[in-house]
């Protein structure tokens, strides 16, 4: 059980005096240029949602290959796991458009419900052995436009070799948003199944995830994965708290009701 939800055996006050000072009135820090080129969106409209998965069938079918875009009526990248999921946008202010999307897909009652469970059944393993079904969600179709990446990446480079002035933003952007809906649903884990690239990146992030079992064959090696939120993000706040600042909006979200109660579980 969970003693403080932010920062496992740290408290809220400790994380909030880690993160670096000069971020609260930079202009220039990553949360302001995250607040000043994208907004991030729930998408809880059937007009938003149809936006998420047009988005989705573009990188998933066109970006990737990795669906038949045959399959996909209306050029809507849609699966059966979407019916109890909750899904979020994140769009580019300067294009008025979307250019990135994920989904939490929520546990059912009937046991093992999520993709991953069903997976690691198949590969004899146990998934509450890692993660309860009532406090887990599944991270997926987590997706950012390559065609939007490489545009930005053309246009704000700059001489020398820097990297691109929007960087992981969007990435971050999004964990934002899974992050404020998992608050607000009493979700304490993720799971995922993802590739091994996409894992390293993350971590260099300080979203550690932790393996389950081998790498898989689903589209592609990938690898079952976990993380237990309150833990990650204490990690991320020490080691990483440029990022901690943006995927928490400053720490706002770890004042919202659901996570004091997380905070004061026994």
């Amino acid at each position: 059980m969970l003693n403080e939800w932010c920062c496992g055996n740290l408290s809220l006050d400790r994380s909030l005096e880690s993160r670096p000072r000069f971020l609260l009135n930079d202009n220039n820090s990553p949360l302001s240029r995250l607040e000043a080129d994208f907004e991030l969106v729930p998408a809880n409209t059937r007009e938003l949602t149809e936006t998420a998965f047009a988005l989705r069938y573009q990188v998933y079918c066109l970006e990737r290959e990795f669906e038949d875009p045959g399959q996909q009526a209306g050029k809507l990248e849609t699966d059966e796991y979407d019916r109890h999921a909750v899904h979020s946008l994140i769009f580019h202010r300067p294009q008025s458009a979307a250019i990135g999307t994920a989904r939490l897909i929520l546990p059912q009652v009937r046991s093992n419900s999520l993709p991953i469970q069903q997976l690691l059944k198949q590969n004899g393993l146990n998934a509450s052995d890692y993660f309860p079904n009532d406090l887990v969600a599944e991270v997926s179709r987590f997706a950012i436009s390559k065609t939007f990446l490489r545009q930005s990446m053309e246009a704000t480079s700059c001489p020398g070799g820097k990297r691109a002035r929007h960087s992981n933003l969007p990435c971050l952007g999004l964990i934002q948003m899974l992050l404020r809906q998992s608050i607000e649903l009493g979700v304490e884990y993720w799971a995922a199944v993802m590739e091994p690239k996409l894992l390293r990146m993350l971590a260099l992030m300080g979203i550690r995830f932790q393996p389950v079992g081998p790498l898989v064959n689903h589209h592609g090696l990938r690898q079952p994965s976990y993380c237990h939120l309150p833990s990650m993000l204490g990690n991320m706040a020490l080691t990483k708290p440029d990022c901690w600042t943006v995927v928490t909006n400053n720490g706002e979200l770890m004042c919202l009701p659901n996570a004091a109660e997380l905070r004061q579980a026994a």
